[in-house]
């Protein structure tokens, strides 16, 4: 379940200089159709369940096959590629979809390519329903002036939010990592706002909502 770049990971998470794609085990969310089979070391087998598990609606299964995918174990020739099916379980509420379809447009992998409007957007619908990753992720491209136009004190929001939500599992690795924030990103949003707008950024906090 674990990968590494630049940083280290955990309880599937990818961290580079943000929080990357999310990789969850299957004992990580409710059983899919389709996961006794890749248990058992068939792949191909649990990417047709999968499949058609998400052709009627099932947004888990189609993040699964998203994940099989993106990791080469079926062939994107055969079933599509991992982003296609991402949004597919972006569109149907599972918010690491969200979150990893907004990974590939940040990054510009895997056929996608880059775009940042598009990756904010994606981060948002997974953030706003108070997905950690994303919204840390959210205050990075805030911090690196990656959203247009600038908004400090969003990216100040979304930061705090994410450190918020890592404090409840702040013995975790992904969650302790993003409490430091090795790259800095929330001291770089800090020092271009005045101390008026980090109140601002910190009544938005206070009076957030995650979306249900």
């Amino acid at each position: 379940m674990m990968r590494m770049k630049k940083t280290f990971l955990s309880f599937g998470g990818l961290l580079y200089v943000a929080v990357g794609l999310i990789i969850l085990g299957i004992g990580g969310c409710s059983a899919v159709r389709g996961d006794a089979a890749l248990r058992a070391g068939h792949p191909d087998v649990a990417a047709e369940l999968y499949q058609r598990g998400a052709e009627q609606g099932n947004g888990a299964a189609a993040f699964r096959l998203g994940l099989l995918v993106s990791e080469g174990r079926v062939s994107a020739a055969k079933y599509g590629t991992a982003a296609e099916w991402y949004v597919k379980a972006c569109d149907r509420g599972v918010r690491p979809g969200c979150h990893n379809t907004g990974v590939y447009y940040e990054e510009g992998k895997n056929g996608v390519t880059k775009d940042y409007g598009v990756a904010r957007m994606y981060y948002l619908k997974a953030a706003e329903r108070g997905y950690m990753q994303s919204q840390y992720n959210l205050a990075s491209m805030y911090s690196n002036n990656n959203i247009s136009p600038p908004d400090d004190i969003e990216g100040l929001k979304w930061m705090l939010l994410a450190q918020t939500a890592a404090l409840q599992c702040k013995q975790e690795p992904l969650c302790q990592w993003i409490l430091s924030d090795p790259p800095g990103h929330k001291h770089r949003l800090i020092e271009r706002l005045s101390v008026e707008e980090q109140q601002k950024a910190k009544s938005l906090v206070l009076a957030w909502k995650p979306i249900k």
